[in-house]
């Protein structure tokens, strides 16, 4: 797929979720394969944490809800982390030089990844925070622009439930 169909694509999809709850899983639009820069300028695929629930929160160190709920988000990832879920925080539009003392100062421990507000702006982002809470299969569950604790409510019921259910069909608990 050319760059630009791939930007069009992603667009009319963020169009197509802003604010929609997808319940049946066959109904789940996929997210698309994105690549992103980890703090040591490695290339991280989206498809390589196929198989996790996967929470992706745009965020920056400028922000102040974000500010409020990276910790949350953190908490989250540490009682659910273990169980096959994962949170990407990825930090737009900011120096890595920023992002390391600010994610050690809030004591935050889950994956960063760096994208830049060209990349946000092609995804159809346009305000964070901004999260994307995807399947096993990443497929879109829910898309939760801005934070609030309901927002926050809600996501921790929508992954805890996602970890079970995924916890069952492997025949664990």
């Amino acid at each position: 797929m050319t760059p630009m169909k791939t930007r069009t694509s992603l667009v009319m999809l963020v169009a197509l979720l802003f604010g929609t709850v997808v319940v049946a899983s066959e109904s789940r639009p996929a997210f698309p394969d994105l690549t992103f820069t980890d703090l040591d300028g490695r290339a991280v695929d989206l498809k390589s944490f196929q198989g996790a629930v996967v929470l992706l929160n745009f965020w920056a160190t400028w922000c102040g809800p974000c500010r409020l709920e990276l910790p949350e988000l953190q908490r989250l990832y540490g009682e659910l982390g273990g169980k096959g879920f994962v949170v990407l925080a990825i930090a737009v539009d900011t120096p890595v030089a920023k992002v390391r003392p600010y994610m050690d100062r809030l004591g935050l421990t889950m994956p960063v990844l760096l994208m830049n507000a060209r990349a946000q702006q092609a995804l159809g982002i346009d305000r964070i925070p901004f999260s994307i809470l995807l399947d096993r299969e990443t497929k879109v569950v829910q898309i939760y622009p801005g934070y609030s604790p309901e927002i926050m409510d809600d996501l921790r019921r929508r992954a805890e439930a996602l970890v079970v259910a995924g916890a069952d069909e492997r025949g664990g608990k």
